[in-house]
Order: C-alpha cells, then sequence, then structure tokens
C-alpha cells in the first residue's frame, strides 16, 4: 500500500507538473507570437514612412536634376558650336630623344602615351577649364582622344607629338592645377629621368575655333516623366 501510494502520488504530481509545465509552454509561445507580432508591425510602419520619405525626397530631386542637367548639357553643347577666345595656358608633350639614353632603358618610357595626354587635360578641366583644344582641334563633348602606336587621333585625324593641349579659364587656376595634380608631377619624374618634353606656357589670349562636330542628338530624347 505504502508503495502503492507513493507511486501514485509521484505520478499525480508529475501529471500536475506536466499540464503546467504545458501551460506555461503555450503562454511563452503565445506571448513571444504577440511580441513578435508587435515588433513586424512596428518595423513595417518605420519602412513605410522611410519609404514615404524615399519618395517625397525623389520628388524634390527630379524637380531640380532633369533641368540642371540639360542646362549643363546645352551649355557645353552650346560653347563648343561657336569660336571662343581668352586667357589661358598651353601645355606640350613630346617624346625624349633617344641619342641619350642609357642602353637599359625600357622604350615606352620615352614616348607619350595617351594616359599623358588625359592627365593634362583632366587636371585642366579640373582647375575649371571652360574651352579646350588638343592638337589645335575644339574638344566636344563626344571629341574622341585615343592613341594609336606614335600618334594620336583626335576627332578622327591623325597627329605625331609634340602634343599640344590648350585650356582657356583663369590662367593661375589652370597652372595650379596642372602642377600640382599627382599624375603630371609623377610625369614630370620622367622628364627629368630621361627627357621627355615638357611645355608649360600661359597666354593673354588664345583663340579656339568651333567644333567641327555635328553635335545635334538624332536618336537620344529626354524622358519626360508622366504627371
Amino acid at each position: 500500500m505504502r508503495s502503492a501510494a507513493s507511486v501514485l502520488l509521484v505520478t499525480t504530481a508529475s501529471g500536475i507538473l506536466f499540464v503546467a509545465s504545458a501551460h506555461s509552454n503555450s503562454e511563452t509561445r503565445s506571448q513571444t507570437h504577440v511580441d513578435l507580432a508587435g515588433l513586424v508591425g512596428h518595423r513595417q510602419n518605420e519602412v513605410k514612412e522611410l519609404q514615404d520619405s524615399v519618395a517625397s525626397l525623389k520628388d524634390q530631386i527630379a524637380g531640380h536634376v532633369p533641368a540642371t542637367s540639360q542646362q549643363g548639357s546645352d551649355t557645353v553643347d552650346e560653347l563648343s558650336k561657336h569660336p571662343v577666345s581668352g586667357p589661358g595656358i598651353t601645355v606640350t608633350l613630346s617624346d625624349a630623344p633617344t641619342d641619350t639614353v642609357p642602353d637599359n632603358v625600357n622604350p615606352n618610357d620615352l614616348v607619350i602615351h595617351q594616359q599623358d595626354i588625359d592627365d593634362v587635360m583632366n587636371a585642366m578641366w579640373e582647375g575649371g577649364a571652360e574651352a579646350m583644344t588638343v592638337q589645335g582641334v575644339r574638344i566636344a563633348p563626344r571629341t574622341v582622344v585615343r592613341c594609336i602606336g606614335n600618334v594620336i587621333l583626335v576627332g578622327g585625324t591623325s597627329y605625331s607629338p609634340p602634343y599640344k593641349i590648350s585650356a582657356i579659364g583663369n590662367v593661375n587656376q589652370l597652372r595650379n592645377s596642372v602642377e600640382t595634380n599627382p599624375r603630371v608631377v609623377n610625369y614630370q619624374r620622367y622628364v627629368a629621368r630621361y627627357g621627355l618634353g615638357w611645355d608649360l606656357k600661359t597666354s593673354d589670349n588664345l583663340e579656339f575655333p568651333a567644333s567641327a562636330q555635328d553635335l545635334s542628338l538624332r536618336y537620344a530624347q529626354v524622358v519626360k516623366e508622366n504627371g
């Protein structure tokens, strides 16, 4: 009897604990479900607010960027269509002489590369160049300057060195931008070491011709949003 009673008591107690545990787990899951649901709802509200904010900013940007971009593009195109004059600088690059260079020098270090021309042009643009020519050819938005062998093509015409890059703008700013540009500074090391040609001159009045390129757009059109 004592043993049977003990077994009955233990069994009864275990049942109570099991039911209590199950009830507790059920409450925990329910509470967790409620908390997760609330958290998800809160996050959804935050996302909705952010989406509304982004949409509002996009509307504000759309009201300014198209007009600004189009105006900038039109200005560059329009300027390229007309001759211009003004103060500026001219940089001349040329290959190094080959008769005074040691035999173990890489021949590529003795000639002007497209990157050298690009570096000078980029430095001029960064210095506020308002107009530019390469070999006397007016640079327009779609003018291609490309090096092929020991010559460059500018707008489809080939030119041999020396190469002249000219820019109209604030002379001091242009000169400072070119002379302090890291890539141009690196070029100067080759000037000192191997005798690559470098010459920078300022002018009170440079005269640039109009671009000979057809700058009209035949197929591309500005996309206008509905509404």
